[in-house]
């Protein structure tokens, strides 16, 4: 079994990663929010150096963050061990691996990954409270965010019915994980957390 590290990447991957499949060209690669996520991502270079041996660069292209690494071996792991669709798809049908859902220990590693990903966290105004803590992670996979709230909800998590959209990113419906409240943001510190600096001083800054 991977360890936490790796799960932690794999959970980035299926949060806002992309998968390059197209012999003899292997790839794998990560974007991000330049203002927001610089730091996140010299976190993300320093696990796959550490995990993987590879010896990666943050760069700027266009308005984001990227990071990208070319490897045979690892694109054909998180194809054929973690399973992780590729090419253009991968967003609508990615899902968190069936050999770690049924273990929070493990899961909650690819569950930090995606969160400080495809996570907000933002202060709403909610009937009788103008100051109401929320954590929605947004998915166009239905079998991600279908894992993800039954997942926390077995966890003890309070998460709200999905939401759904059409997103104007994709040709499909969005997903929206929802967890509003102090409580179960301070739950999420303790049980799973952030890497990503930002996304955890919010909380912080929320709770």
């Amino acid at each position: 079994m991977a360890e936490a590290n790796e799960l932690e990447l794999i959970g980035a991957i299926i949060g806002d990663g992309h998968i390059h499949y197209k012999p003899p060209k292997y790839y794998f690669g990560l974007t991000g929010n330049k203002i927001t996520d610089y730091n996140y991502f010299l976190h993300l270079s320093r696990l796959i150096e550490s995990v993987w041996g590879k010896k990666v660069r943050v760069f700027e292209s266009g308005r984001g963050l990227r990071i990208r690494v070319y490897s045979k071996q690892i694109v054909l792991k998180l194809i054929n061990y973690f399973s992780l669709p590729f090419n253009k798809n991968k967003c609508y049908y990615v899902a968190i691996p069936k050999k770690y859902i049924y273990t929070f220990k493990s899961c909650k590693n690819i569950i930090r990954g995606i969160a400080d990903t495809d996570g907000s966290v933002f202060i709403s105004s909610k009937k009788g409270s103008t100051n109401y803590p929320s954590l929605e992670i947004t998915t166009v996979s239905r079998n991600l965010a279908e894992q993800l709230r039954e997942i926390l909800l077995i966890e003890g998590f309070r998460v709200a019915n999905l939401r759904s959209y059409k997103s104007k990113k994709s040709r499909g419906l969005a997903y929206k994980v929802c967890l509003y409240g102090k409580s179960n943001l301070k739950m999420w510190l303790d049980k799973i957390g952030f890497s990503n600096p930002h996304k955890y001083g919010k909380a912080i800054e929320a709770i």
